[in-house]
């Protein structure tokens, strides 16, 4: 369906609810676009940094590649060696 048929629809059905129900569905409708648009800040913001790494040379690259490695791996040998966290 078109955007626009959809949106009339939608408004079509908005009018056939009870006043009563009226304020749950903008509180719906208005908590979605919310969520909506935070999640496309986000993704704009996650954005912005890529291909933030094309200036590292090959051997800058190896050594962040290593060191990220590295402290996931300590990372998890910790986990595993705390029994009060669940596995």
């Amino acid at each position: 369906m078109k955007p626009l048929n959809l949106r009339n629809e939608l408004i079509e059905e908005i009018g056939l609810i009870p006043d009563t129900q009226l304020e749950k569905i903008y509180n719906i409708i208005y908590d979605f676009r919310l969520s909506f648009e935070k999640r496309q800040n986000i993704l704009e913001n996650t954005l912005k940094f890529a291909g933030s790494w094309n200036d590292l040379t090959d051997e800058e690259f190896n050594d962040l590649f290593y060191e990220i490695s590295l402290r996931r791996q300590q990372a998890f040998t910790q986990r595993r060696n705390n029994p009060s966290i669940p596995d």
